[in-house]
């Protein structure tokens, strides 16, 4: 039995060994941008340490998963990251040169993900290259990775999450939810899936609540049988930025 379970954990490993280089060679390039470390407190690089091991166990468990980048890493979040046990036998690309650097024959491809874009994705791009800021508590730092493009020269597109879901200017994604989407619709090419499958639960019931009291006071005002006293979300349940 115990023999049985050690050839069975064997073939897994195998499997997804060649599934990460098939990935390598051919996956969807996603890059977290590092260079932020010295904007962040000791804990917040912490925090920011923790998404990203969240995104390669993640992004390792995936039918289709990403070429995943690690570009721009130094300082304390370097030391941070060389202090997880297996780090240096991950299966993914550590660059401590910027992606600027990394990618400077590809510049046409690079797309930064933001928030503050005006651009909205509707579809990944194979031939494109995805860059997301590796940045904990971005409200402090609003607009910085979109000027940072801007500076670079290089396309810049937001998530098209406001077609789906109701979120307050505070709120604003981690580096492991932005990565999780992109996996989520590689595999389905369907956006609110993504959404529904990443967004945190209390979020998503928020929207649902918000989107089925707008139908049933429209189906009121169309049949004019009654007034129906629709109960809102309470604003005062919002979520905090993590």
């Amino acid at each position: 039995m115990r023999k049985e379970r050690m050839e069975k954990r064997s073939e897994e490993k195998i499997k997804k060994i060649e599934k990460m280089n098939r990935a390598k060679e051919s996956g969807q390039k996603i890059v977290l941008d590092l260079e932020f470390s010295d904007l962040m407190t000791s804990n917040e690089i912490h925090s920011l340490v923790q998404q990203i091991m969240y995104c390669y166990a993640v992004n390792g468990r995936c039918n289709l998963p990403a070429n995943l980048w690690l570009t721009g890493c130094g300082g304390e979040l370097q030391t941070q990251l060389q202090r997880i046990p297996g780090f240096d036998k991950w299966m993914i690309e550590k660059e401590n040169r910027s992606y600027i650097e990394a990618f400077e024959h590809q510049k046409e491809n690079l797309v930064y993900l933001t928030a503050d874009a005006e651009t909205v994705l509707d579809d990944l791009d194979q031939k494109k290259i995805y860059i997301i800021g590796g940045l904990v508590d971005r409200n402090r730092w609003k607009g910085i990775t979109m000027k940072k493009a801007n500076d670079q020269g290089i396309s810049t597109a937001k998530l098209p999450i406001g077609s789906f879901l109701k979120m307050s200017s505070s709120q604003v994604l981690t580096v492991n939810q932005v990565v999780e989407i992109l996996l989520q619709f590689s595999e389905t090419r369907d956006w609110k899936t993504s959404f529904f499958q990443v967004i945190p639960q209390r979020k998503r019931c928020e929207a649902e609540a918000e989107a089925e009291a707008e139908e049933q006071e429209d189906d009121a005002d169309q049949a004019d049988i009654k007034k129906k006293c629709i109960q809102q979300p309470s604003s005062d349940d919002e979520d905090s930025p993590t």
